[in-house]
């Protein structure tokens, strides 16, 4: 098996199909697949993208950011039972 680049053209992700699903899964690597030399698409894990969904949703939400931006220059620090506590989990 040999590796494949980050970038490939539509007919050679064809022919390569499920190397690529598996090393998108597996090695957690991307793969933006180009046509007629312009990147069309991406492949990545499920894990990953729903790890990039979950990062732009806390990001669209304005007072999170701003929470956490807090939290980050806080000096306070909490034990994580007492955090959960404070969370409410």
């Amino acid at each position: 098996m040999t590796t494949l680049s980050t970038t490939i053209p539509a007919n050679e992700a064809r022919s390569n199909f499920y190397q690529i699903l598996n090393e998108a899964n597996g090695k957690w690597r991307q793969f933006t697949i180009t046509l007629r030399g312009k990147a069309h698409a991406v492949i990545l894990s499920a894990e990953e993208f729903s790890g990039w969904q979950e990062t732009l949703e806390i990001m669209s939400d304005k007072n999170l950011v701003q929470s956490i931006k807090k939290g980050l220059v806080s000096k306070k620090n909490y034990s994580q039972k007492k955090a959960d506590k404070i969370i409410g989990w």
